[in-house]
């Protein structure tokens, strides 16, 4: 006799279960993120959220979410967002940029000028922050980086992850100890008590 199969389940909806797909994602952060909050540090793209979704999902798709009450925890992780994603999206814009670098730009040294003026038609007071507005006289010094110096100035900027450390910051979303739902199941007499047929081919 068949039985039905009660898959065992979290105490608490998982990830992919409050957001199942990109779209429902994408949504919330329109009507929960955009319309009641303002964004000082810059714009959240279209683009961003798609990707964090993705990577959300990779990282924590079948964690069973901390909260009970889904839409505070929903309001958690868009407060994550708010507070640290357009940091992120500018960190991962310009790492591309700097990988992008060719040879001749990464050998590019500082430029150094130094402009002398001789008796300007306005004495200037020793405590004048403005430059003199001619000169009489100018000196530069243009320095060049050896290709170790350049590629390791390189290496410092781009080896750091920034996509592992932004996602860290949702951790804590999401159950440290899970605890799954019993399994429920019963047992009937036709497993138990063997039928006259069943004894009869025993014997």
């Amino acid at each position: 006799m068949s039985k039905p199969w009660f898959a065992p389940k979290y105490n608490k909806l998982t990830f992919l279960e409050v957001w199942p797909n990109v779209e429902s994602f994408l949504l919330d952060c329109g009507r929960l993120l955009e319309e009641t909050m303002l964004l000082p540090t810059g714009p959240i793209t279209r683009q961003g959220k798609f990707t964090l979704y993705w990577l959300l999902v990779a990282r924590y798709g079948n964690n069973p979410i901390v909260n009970n009450d889904v839409t505070q925890w929903k309001m958690k992780i868009f407060a994550i967002m708010f507070a640290y994603m357009p940091a992120w999206e500018k960190k991962i814009q310009i790492q591309k940029t700097l990988i992008e670098l060719a040879e001749a730009d990464l050998l590019v040294g500082a430029k150094q000028i130094y402009n002398h003026a001789l008796n300007p038609s306005t004495a200037p007071k020793t405590s004048d922050l403005e430059e003199l507005d001619y000169i009489n006289d100018q000196n530069t010094a243009i320095h060049k980086k050896a290709k170790m110096e350049a590629y390791g100035i390189l290496w410092e900027l781009i080896h750091t992850n920034h996509t592992e450390e932004f996602l860290t910051r949702f951790k804590d979303c999401f159950s440290k100890f899970v605890g799954v739902v019993p399994v429920p199941f019963y047992i009937d007499d036709i497993d138990v008590i063997p039928s006259e047929e069943e004894e009869e081919e025993e014997n």
